[in-house]
């Protein structure tokens, strides 16, 4: 009874969102066996490196992403964004598993000879056409995707450039449910109207002082809508529409706000006015979760990445004084006269043709390039990364004199060239060298990523899409420059514009690398994992600890799971394995598990946990019914015995049956007795039950040698008669550990007594006492659960007694010869442990 008002405070609640009548009035469809199931929600910062994140959690303006840090216990990883550091590169990697699916925002198609740019539907949905053919299956089946360059195989995109481009309309929707909807939705309205023009106002203030800096006041002008329209139209579109994506159980939701990107590159990434948009960004993500907590639909996580950082950068033809198009246009005409003169040579002659991203004020309209210039020679430059293509093949002669005047003559930082297969030549103003061999000399030996990205560097030189050259804004030492006329860019390899960042839960199921950082194919592979489409890995993991735990470290956790019942008013074991996976212990004290009782779902809730936990156990029923058992249980990482289980006296024949668990566990040697039990909620019973446990059978039983844990759902307050007995002989491990105040267990969501309880015998010493409190904690039973961290005494090794019949062997995980599929049963008496 504890927790049905609030799970049919939820289900009201949910019958009576606006999420809800909006999937109704709409019309929209719900995926098909959703409730229960695993749902994830990604949410892309585009632009956002890893430095700047922890700058806009430290300095206020992403509270919401901070409390997952400190609160819920996400763990901030290094996410490397491979080259080019692009969104459409790394959504490649991460929604179809293919690196370098692209070699820049702008590049020539050789098999067509039209220049894609990636914000174009055409160009997008042709690249994603080849994506689908060579890469696994998308990320995103069956899910939704929102303002993403790729669909990646989402059953339903908006915004997306691969399917209508920038503009498309949100949904379909019905013309006559619309006014209802907006009513329904009135406070976003509102909300997005105020937020619309404040950041107008703000983007007017700012357009003067832009472009007196800048000198280009048409840019200025057109980068008002623009930015209103990215950093406060688009988010609330997208957010609203994943709201009502997860009220349907969409499997999979990936939606990237666009905001902070977009004014880094007019700004840069460390100004006020960036970082002033990763507070709407932060408040949307916030609405996301909100959203997740009160969905029935699936048990969602929310996972939060960013593809790329940016650099501060320097505009080339402010520091060059021409554009990028007119410094190559010179090269070419100078190196084709030196290259004619030597007789090594003739280049074709013809007036070129340039092409580039962005038209810069600066130099609208380069004086004609000289005759003796290859015809068709097309640069394409968007951002620190360009490429040259010339219209035929250049032989190494005419590749080193042209590559060498490029880093040079036209001040290039770093040109690149495709030399022998898994080779690249690399030219600076310092000379000539080879990567990925001389990575240092090129990317300096503090690049956080060096040798990955010298062999993406050489790949991206190899892609058949890839120019003739590459030409670099960024190189180790230098300023970086980027071609078009900005503040902030990203595509090449600084250590900032590579450095994304991803706030994952704890226990994400990570692929298994020693590197100190992902890259999207590792987001991919654990996205997969999560969502259950991976034959390799599980749900959640355990979490990978840096360094070894101390000799004779034990850690035990004490759980009342409730029949695993949630305060959501959700059934799910899997919840409780995740719960206690995420702790980490070696011993688990489990009390209120179902055995195949119909409100279960027929389910053996310990044999179902210990699969996913890979752990043995014990199971205790306190009383068998017509329809299943009840009763507690306990899991050990180590090989246990069974010494006794046994019912506690009964104040009266209907009140519920209670019993105790003990085991022997074997800790390297020292025999470890581990007691579990559950009291009655009567106070005069529950006396009788801790003076049993007192008593000569239990904890004053002779076979009771070496170190002695108690614990257990107690029912009983510290003071109270039942505690005062138990105390009087073990001790309460929350008042034995310097500087901790004792911590409440129940109920889940606003804890308000302590009723679990570890007590410990003679010798054990506690290290670390933790009742963790994260939302999935405080949702998953009504009780919290209490970890603790012990030292345990080496003791001399004593054989403890054996179980009085065979049944008493622990269920343990076998694993099928034939199919590497886990299963349960009964340990060997005669295998030796």
């Amino acid at each position: 009874m504890r927790i049905r008002p609030g799970a049919l405070w939820r289900a009201a609640r949910r019958a009576l969102s606006r999420n809800e009548w909006a999937i109704r009035l709409l019309r929209l469809p719900r995926p098909e066996a959703a409730h229960g199931a695993a749902g994830l929600v990604m949410v892309q910062i585009d632009g956002l490196s890893e430095s700047q994140f922890r700058v806009a959690v430290e300095s206020g303006n992403m509270p919401f992403l901070n409390r997952l840090l400190h609160r819920e216990r996400y763990r901030l990883h290094t996410h490397y964004s491979g080259i080019p550091s692009n969104t459409p590169a790394v959504q490649g990697e991460l929604f179809y598993g293919v690196k370098t699916c692209v070699p820049a925002f702008c590049y020539m198609d050789r098999k067509s000879g039209r220049v894609f740019k990636m914000y174009e539907s055409a160009a997008a949905a042709e690249v994603e056409r080849r994506l689908e053919r060579e890469g696994g299956p998308g990320l995103l089946k069956d899910g939704s995707s929102y303002s993403n360059v790729f669909r990646g195989g989402a059953q339903e995109a908006h915004f997306c450039a691969a399917k209508h481009g920038w503009g498309a309309l949100f949904c379909s929707t019905n013309p006559l449910a619309m006014p209802l909807i907006l009513l329904m939705y009135a406070d976003i309205f509102v909300r997005t109207t105020v937020l619309f023009l404040v950041e107008l106002a703000l983007s007017l203030f700012d357009c003067p002082r832009g472009a007196l800096r800048f000198r280009q006041w048409r840019k200025e002008i057109e980068f008002i809508p623009s930015r209103v329209g990215v950093c406060v139209l688009l988010r609330e579109l997208v957010t609203v529409g994943a709201q009502i994506d997860i009220a349907r159980g969409m499997p999979v939701i990936h939606l990237n706000l666009l905001g902070y990107d977009e004014q880094s590159h007019r700004r840069g990434p460390t100004s006020r006015f960036a970082h002033w948009s990763l507070r709407g960004i932060d408040d949307s993500i916030a609405r996301l979760w909100r959203s997740i907590r009160r969905t029935g639909a699936r048990h969602y996580d929310l996972w939060v990445y960013s593809d790329h950082g940016q650099e501060n950068t320097r505009a080339y033809p402010q520091v060059e004084g021409k554009t990028i198009e007119r410094a190559v246009s010179d090269v070419f005409g100078a190196a084709a006269r030196v290259l004619d003169g030597s007789g090594c040579c003739t280049l074709d002659r013809g007036r070129p043709v340039f092409l580039s991203e962005k038209e810069e004020e600066t130099d609208p309209e380069p004086a004609p390039p000289p005759e003796s210039l290859a015809s068709s020679l097309v640069v394409t430059a968007m951002g620190p990364l360009g490429h040259i293509y010339s219209p035929r093949g250049l032989d190494p002669a005419e590749k080193e004199i042209l590559g060498k005047a490029l880093a040079e003559s036209a001040g290039v930082p770093l040109v690149l060239s495709a030399a022998a297969q898994g080779k690249a030549h690399a030219w600076t103003k310092t000379g000539r060298f080879t990567l990925p061999e001389d990575a240092e000399a090129v990317l300096g030996a503090a690049h956080p990523f060096l040798l990955e990205t010298a062999r993406d560097l050489t790949s991206l030189c190899h892609h058949p899409d890839a120019g003739d050259f590459l030409l670099l804004g960024w190189r180790h030492g230098t300023d970086t420059l980027t071609f078009p006329v900005e503040n902030g860019s990203h595509a090449g390899a600084g250590a900032e514009e590579t450095r994304g960042f991803a706030l994952l839960t704890a226990d994400a199921p990570l692929p298994d690398k020693n590197a100190a950082y992902l890259r999207p194919l590792d987001l991919r592979e654990a996205a997969l994992r999560f969502l259950g489409r991976s034959d390799s890995g599980h749900f959640f993991t355990r979490p990978k600890n840096a360094v070894a735990p101390p000799p004779r470290a034990l850690r035990l956790m004490t759980y009342n799971v409730h029949g695993c019942a949630g305060m959501d008013g959700r059934l799910s074991p899997e919840r409780i394995a995740r719960v206690i996976a995420r702790h980490d212990p070696d011993i688990v004290a489990l009390q209120e598990l179902d055995a195949g009782r119909p409100r279960s779902g027929h389910v053996d809730q310990a044999a179902e946990i210990a699969l996913k936990l890979e752990m043995e156990f014990h199971f205790h029923p306190t009383f068998i019914l017509e329809d299943g058992k009840y009763g507690n249980a306990i899991f050990s990482r180590y090989p246990m015995r069974l010494v006794r289980m046994g019912a506690l006296p009964r104040a009266r024949k209907d009140y519920e049956p209670r019993g105790a668990l003990w085991v022997s566990i074997d800790l390297a040697g020292t025999q470890v007795q581990f007691i579990n039990s559950h009291l009655s909620v009567w106070p005069g019973e529950r006396l009788l039950q801790a003076e049993a446990l007192a008593g000569p059978e239990w904890l004053g039983n002779p076979a009771l040698t070496g170190p002695v844990i108690l614990c257990g759902d107690m029912n009983a307050l510290p003071g109270s008669p039942a505690y005062r007995k138990i105390n009087a002989v073990l001790r309460d491990a929350q008042l034995h550990l310097n500087e901790h105040q004792p911590t409440n267990t129940w109920f889940g969501w606003y804890p308000v007594g302590r009723i679990d309880h570890v007590f410990l015998g003679a010798g054990l010493e506690v290290t670390s006492i933790r009742v963790p409190t994260t939302e999935l904690e405080k949702n998953a039973s009504d009780h919290l659960p209490l970890v603790v961290g012990l030292r345990v005494p080496e003791t001399a090794s004593e054989e403890a007694p054996g179980p009085a019949e065979p049944s008493a062997r622990p269920w343990v995980i076998r694993k099928d010869p034939a199919t590497g599929e886990p299963h349960l049963e009964k340990e060997s008496r005669e295998k030796p442990r």
